[in-house]
């Protein structure tokens, strides 16, 4: 891995990651750092500038002219190689899998060589030392730049991971949810010592600019380091205009229009790749001084018990307790039927690999894509037998893939009509059967 040291920075640092090609995003997090008076020289962004959005020859473009450090995330890395897949590990057949190669695709036809060449020169790690505390900026792990790294992910592997980068503080994004965590590991000491020396060390994330939080708020997330008083640090939420930057994907039908749908939603349109701790906060809006607590453990411990609890394996044969958690966007969920289904529906492979593995290869071939039929054909085709079996799941997959592939809201209003014409068709055809009846019985 490329490394670059920054030195010694001080002052206020404002570090974000994720831009996603979101362009109205990036425009109002540099407007946020001239506010509060940060030089470039301490912003710092953690990779995956082109993704998901409209914009990413803006968003590059923008990046390399405000002149802050950047990392290369996987995206810049494999869109440098020219590499045909984001290199984010989705399964394949997975929704993520799906959207990735349609964002994917576009990006790299939507970057310029200047741009390309910028992002060859990113280092995929950044070193600084800041308030006596040795720092150290990645995207995902330092094993692997594409891992995904959550709060719950088990907190002696990510000390353990601070210790042999020897960084007291480590910053990597990519999951795409905001957390820190202060860690503690046990120094390695000699076998004569009473008690170990207890180590500790931060990991933070600062969450992404481009996408939401999956909180149900279209705001996204950054952090700032502060210096006044030793090492600190804090959470932001920060407000863009989020329906021009989804008007502009929703306008380029080859962009994913369920990851519009993201940006005023604030509710990610899968969770495939999410821990089930992560997933229950689902719609739950993030609040900074919570999360800033959590870090804390024995403030955590003391204030905020239930909170880290939400942390713990979910017991499957209960509700998750929310109790004093903010009840916005919580719902009681039909209990035979939960639109969460579908975003994990690739977890259906899962008990038996090899025949999900068959069906998804099937399932795709028949339903991507142009062949015999165009794929806006093939969606409004199963967007209309959607209706005529009443699948709510269905419904709404094919209603997005119907606005994916190109068809209007006539075409689907129609192929509705047409499924309920056919039905009312198989209905009445067995008055045929009546009327024979009737004749029999009565002649």
């Amino acid at each position: 891995m490329k490394e670059y040291n920054l030195g010694t920075l001080t002052g206020p640092v404002l570090i974000f990651g994720g831009v996603y090609s979101n362009f109205d995003a990036l425009q109002s997090l540099r407007a946020e750092a001239n506010r509060l008076g940060i030089p470039a020289s301490n912003v710092i962004c953690c990779g995956d500038t082109p993704g998901y959005c409209a914009e990413p020859q803006e968003c590059l473009d923008l990046l390399e002219e405000w002149g802050c450090p950047a990392i290369a995330g996987n995206v810049e890395t494999n869109l440098v190689n020219g590499t045909d897949d984001c290199g984010c590990g989705f399964g394949d057949g997975s929704r993520c899998d799906m959207f990735a190669k349609l964002w994917y695709t576009y990006a790299a036809k939507n970057v310029t060589e200047k741009n390309l060449a910028f992002m060859a020169g990113m280092p995929d790690i950044l070193r600084f030392e800041y308030a006596g505390k040795k720092v150290m900026a990645l995207h995902g792990s330092p094993e692997n730049q594409s891992a995904f790294v959550w709060r719950s992910t088990d907190a002696n592997e990510k000390a353990q991971w601070c210790a042999d980068a020897g960084a007291d503080v480590l910053v990597g994004g990519h999951s795409g949810l905001p957390f820190a965590e202060v860690l503690q590991r046990a120094e390695q000491i000699k076998p004569q010592t009473l008690s170990p020396k207890p180590q500790t060390s931060y990991w933070l994330n600062p969450g992404v600019i481009g996408m939401p939080a999956n909180d149900g708020t279209p705001d996204t997330w950054y952090l700032t380091l502060d210096d006044t008083n030793g090492f600190n640090f804090n959470f932001h939420r920060l407000s863009y205009d989020h329906r021009a930057a989804k008007a502009k994907m929703i306008d380029d039908r080859r962009l994913p229009v369920a990851y519009a749908a993201t940006l005023t939603t604030g509710i990610w349109d899968n969770t495939e790749i999410m821990p089930a701790a992560e997933e229950k906060r689902e719609g739950i809006p993030l609040d900074p001084k919570t999360l800033r607590a959590e870090a804390d453990p024995a403030h955590y411990e003391l204030t905020s018990h239930h909170l880290s609890k939400s942390f713990e394996t979910p017991n499957t044969d209960t509700q998750p307790n929310k109790q004093s958690l903010p009840l916005n966007n919580i719902k009681k969920m039909n209990q035979y039927s939960d639109p969460k289904d579908l975003k994990s529906f690739g977890k259906i492979a899962e008990w038996q690999e090899e025949m999900g593995a068959k069906f998804f290869d099937y399932y795709s071939s028949v339903t991507e894509g142009d062949s015999a039929l165009t794929a806006r054909e093939k969606a409004l085709i199963a967007l209309a037998v959607s209706h005529a079996i009443q699948c709510s799941y269905c419904i709404d997959a094919y209603t997005t893939n119907s606005l994916q592939s190109g068809a209007d809201e006539e075409q689907m209003m129609e192929a509705v009509h047409v499924a309920a014409a056919v039905k009312a068709g198989t209905t009445l055809i067995y008055a045929r059967q009546m009327q024979r009846q009737v004749e029999k019985v009565t002649m």
